[in-house]
């Protein structure tokens, strides 16, 4: 089996856990309530955000030109076109100036966030690479599994089509090429890129958790009796 067949099979639990995830299928089905998608909005606006960021950082370590290019040319891509697609979806959830001046990051957005810094800052093009690899190509997964979905809501459908479109999943097929050059070029982090990939998939099913709970700093230490 090629690394990307290898690591899908690997940590499959997490990717099922997404696929089966009520803000997934409530997506899916229209019954998704507008107000956790707004947060998942916003909070995924922070996190392409970074993204961009991670990506011009993993493209400062590429050696070869073509790589140098894709992961600029992505960073690019992601902030010029995702990003306005959340400004535009932003004015549709009625999302105030007030609440951008005041908004924080929910703990799985900044966890993830940070996890792939450190991949990024304290690891090769590869490792970083590992890392960012699982959002698109989860995201590719969950448009092909419910591409035929007729949600009834024009928020969940566009977000459908974005994600099944053909044209995304080629450029899936061309990160996985990636993939798995670097791991035949890095035989010996073979287990550092899994340990990387593996934990951006766990972060993948927190952030649906996330705004399914509407999770914040202080919920789960509420949980506890004593407070």
């Amino acid at each position: 089996m090629t690394f990307c067949e290898e690591v899908r099979k690997e940590t499959n639990l997490y990717w099922e856990g997404s696929f089966e995830h009520p803000f997934v299928k409530g997506i899916a089905d229209g019954t998704l309530p507008l107000e956790k998608f707004k947060f998942y909005m916003m909070q995924d606006a922070y996190y392409l955000k970074h993204y961009t960021k991670v990506l011009a950082i993993t493209a400062s370590k590429a050696e070869t030109n073509e790589d140098i290019n894709f992961f600029l040319e992505t960073a690019r891509y992601i902030n010029e076109a995702e990003l306005e697609l959340h400004r535009t979806v932003f004015q549709e959830l009625g999302v105030t100036e007030e609440e951008l001046a005041h908004f924080e990051p929910a703990p799985a957005a900044y966890n993830y966030v940070s996890h792939m810094y450190n991949a990024a800052h304290n690891g090769d093009v590869a490792e970083s690479f590992a890392a960012m690899f699982p959002c698109p190509w989860l995201y590719q997964e969950i448009g092909g599994k419910y591409k035929d979905a007729k949600p009834g809501v024009k928020l969940y459908a566009d977000w459908i089509e974005l994600y099944s479109a053909p044209e995304y999943k080629e450029k899936i097929d061309v990160q996985k090429a990636m993939m798995n050059r670097y791991a035949l070029e890095n035989p010996a982090k073979i287990h550092v890129l899994k340990a990387h990939f593996s934990k951006s998939c766990y972060y993948e099913w927190k952030f649906w958790e996330m705004p399914w709970t509407f999770e914040n700093w202080e919920e789960e230490v509420k949980l506890y009796e004593y407070i």
